[in-house]
C-alpha cells in the first residue's frame, strides 16, 4: 500500500516537473523572440545611422525593449553597448534563452558593421510583433525586418486571396518563386504570355548586389533561386546559406570586355551563373525573396521529385495555400507542408494544417524533435517522403 503511494507520488511530481521545464522552455522561446527581434531591429537601423534620420530613435526603443526582455543587469543598458553585443553571436544576448545553437551562433553586424546575410535567413525566422498598436517603425524599416512570412504573403496575395481563384494564386505564387528576377522587360512578358496577375513590384538590383568597373556594371542570380547574389569584395555568394551557391570573381578570365567570370569556390553541384547586365534589370524586394522565393524552392523541388513517379499527380497550394501540396496516387492520397525554418519549434507555432510535414533534406535532424512535439503528425526529409510515396504509391505497398 505505501509502495503504491510512494509510486503514485512519484509520478505525479514527474508530470509536475515535465510541466515546469515545459513551460521554462516556452518562456525561454518567448524571450528568444522578442529579443532577436529587437537585436535585429536595432542592427538594422544601426547600418542606416547616417542616412535616416529615424535610426536612432529605433535604435533607443529597441534598447528599451532588450532591457525589460532581458531583466535587470543582464543585458545592454544604452544603445551603443547594444550596437557592441550586436558584433558577437546573440548567445552572448540571449544568456540560457538561446535555445538553438543556430540563434546562439547568429551574429548580426560583421567587422564593417553591415548587416550580415545570416541576419536574414536565420533572423527573419523569430520576428515577433514588438508592439499592440501601431508600429513606430514600420515608415522606414524594411519589411523582412519587422513582419512576420504569414504577413508578407497576406500582403502580397491579398487580392488573389480574396477573388479566390486557386489557378490565379498558384500561377503568381510559382511566378515569384521562378522568376525573382530577370530583366524587367522580359518579366513582363513571361507574365503577359502565361496570363499571371502581377502581385509584387519589381525593383532594381540592390547595390551591394553590384559588381561594378570603370564603364560597367553586372550582377549574378543565385543558381539555386535565382535571386541577386551578394557582392562583397571578389566573393559573390547567395544570402541563403543551404543553397551553397558562392563563387568568386576571376580577374584573370573575361568572357567580355570588362565582364567578371566566376569561379565556383563550394562543394555543391551548381551551375555557375553567368553575369547579368544591370541596365533593365529588376528583383523582387527582400522580403518577398525571404518569405516567398526561399521557402517556395523547396516546395517546387519536391514537387518535381514526386512528378518523377508514373501516376502520381500533385496540386500545389490548393484551397489558397491551406497546404502546400496535395498529393494523389491511385488509392493514396496525401496533405504536405513543406518547412524551412532554422528552429524546429517556430514550425509548430504556425500549426500546419498537413498531416506530413516534409523538411529539406538539409534539415533532416529536425525530424524526430518535431514528431515529438507534434503528435498525430509525420515528419519527413524531402527525400524520405519521395520513397514513402514511391513505395505506397502506384505499385507500392
Amino acid at each position: 500500500m505505501t509502495t503504491t503511494v510512494i509510486r503514485r507520488a512519484d509520478q505525479r511530481l514527474s508530470v509536475v516537473v515535465v510541466r515546469l521545464q515545459r513551460m521554462d522552455t516556452e518562456a525561454s522561446r518567448d524571450v528568444a523572440r522578442v529579443v532577436t527581434s529587437a537585436a535585429l531591429r536595432a542592427a538594422v537601423a544601426w547600418t542606416h545611422r547616417e542616412d535616416e534620420p529615424q535610426a536612432w530613435r529605433e535604435l533607443s526603443r529597441m534598447t528599451g525593449v532588450l532591457m525589460h526582455a532581458l531583466g535587470p543587469g543582464q543585458g545592454p543598458t544604452n544603445p551603443l553597448e547594444v550596437v557592441e553585443f550586436l558584433r558577437h553571436p546573440l548567445g552572448k544576448l540571449l544568456g540560457p534563452a538561446a535555445v538553438t545553437g543556430e540563434l546562439g551562433e547568429l551574429v548580426l553586424l560583421d567587422a564593417d558593421d553591415r548587416l550580415t546575410d545570416a541576419a536574414i535567413e536565420v533572423g527573419c525566422d523569430y520576428n515577433e510583433a514588438l508592439f499592440a498598436s501601431e508600429d513606430p517603425g514600420q515608415s522606414w524599416l524594411p519589411l523582412w525586418a519587422w513582419q512576420r512570412a504569414e504577413q508578407v504573403q497576406r500582403r502580397v496575395f491579398q487580392a488573389l486571396v480574396s477573388s479566390g481563384s486557386e489557378a490565379d494564386y498558384a500561377a503568381a505564387r510559382r511566378f515569384l518563386i521562378e522568376h525573382p528576377s530577370g530583366d524587367g522587360e522580359e518579366l513582363t512578358e513571361l507574365m503577359n504570355a502565361g496570363r499571371v496577375t502581377r502581385v509584387a513590384r519589381y525593383e532594381q538590383i540592390p547595390a551591394d548586389r553590384v559588381r561594378r568597373w570603370p564603364g560597367g556594371a553586372c550582377w549574378w542570380p543565385c543558381p539555386v533561386c535565382r535571386w541577386p547574389m551578394t557582392v562583397r569584395g571578389d566573393l559573390v555568394q547567395c544570402g541563403y546559406s543551404h543553397h551553397e551557391a558562392r563563387f568568386r570573381v576571376d580577374p584573370q578570365a573575361r568572357p567580355s570586355p570588362g565582364i567578371p567570370r566566376l569561379v565556383k569556390v563550394s562543394a555543391a553541384r551548381l551551375r555557375v551563373p553567368v553575369a547579368q547586365p544591370t541596365a533593365g534589370a529588376r528583383c523582387v524586394e527582400l522580403a518577398v525573396w525571404r518569405f516567398i522565393t526561399v521557402p517556395g524552392v523547396p516546395e517546387l523541388d519536391l514537387e518535381r521529385r514526386l512528378l518523377r513517379i508514373d501516376d502520381v499527380a500533385v496540386d500545389m497550394w490548393p484551397g489558397l495555400d491551406r497546404v502546400d501540396l496535395a498529393v494523389r496516387a491511385p488509392g493514396r492520397y496525401w496533405e504536405v507542408d513543406v518547412k524551412d525554418h532554422a528552429d524546429p519549434f517556430t514550425i509548430t507555432e504556425s500549426a500546419p494544417a498537413a498531416r506530413d510535414i516534409v523538411v529539406p533534406d538539409y534539415r533532416r535532424a529536425q525530424v524526430k524533435p518535431l514528431e515529438r512535439v507534434m503528435p498525430g503528425r509525420r515528419a519527413w526529409t524531402a527525400s524520405g517522403f519521395v520513397r514513402h510515396v514511391r513505395l505506397h504509391g502506384p505499385g507500392g505497398a
